[in-house]
């Protein structure tokens, strides 16, 4: 239910960018000369300077993250990516210095949850545990093998040093015993 959302208002943004055409201004303004500065020269030459084309990349972002949470082909990739896409959206809906302010908190507030919602996606891991949880498993179960590896080697070592001072000492008593 919640790709819905992100898939029907990426729909929107490439139907009829210039409805949202005069909110994104501002912070197209802000965005495109911040993102030309930081990226690497390769990636900011495809940046659009156009508020359309911004509203219009960002639709197709909310798209794609929408459509990854559905088909439950990269539930995580596109919770992410539909967060993401929310970021223009949370940063346009600020109510402050609006006309309206309960509105405009309404909008924010509803913003802010399908962020937050498309956040707890992103994390989803459908009952498996986690890269992280994994990573650590594997690192104790590992360094309980190597311990025991450990233990296990110096047991052989220590019966191995017994069983030759045995055979050192018999072989003394032998020695001692052929000698005049």
């Amino acid at each position: 239910m919640l790709a819905t959302v992100f898939v029907s208002n990426g729909v929107k943004a490439l139907k009829d960018p210039e409805a949202l055409v005069p909110a994104a201004e501002p912070l197209a303004a802000k965005f495109v000369p911040l993102a030309q500065r930081t990226l690497p020269e390769a990636v900011s030459a495809y940046v659009p300077e156009d508020t359309k084309n911004l509203v219009r990349l960002n639709g197709v972002a909310s798209i794609l993250g929408g459509l990854g949470m559905f088909t439950n082909i990269s539930t995580r990739g596109g919770g992410t990516l539909a967060a993401v896409s929310m970021l223009p959206h949370l940063i346009a809906s600020n109510p402050r210095g609006a006309a309206d302010k309960k509105a405009a908190r309404s909008i924010f507030l509803r913003n802010l949850a399908l962020t937050g919602a498309a956040l707890v996606v992103s994390q989803d891991t459908k009952g498996n545990p986690s890269l992280g949880w994994r990573a650590n498993d594997f690192s104790y179960r590992l360094g309980q093998q190597a311990r025991k590896r450990s233990e296990s080697l110096a047991k052989d070592a220590e019966r191995f040093g017994k069983r030759t001072r045995k055979q050192l000492d018999r072989s003394t008593k032998d020695l001692k015993a052929k000698l005049p």
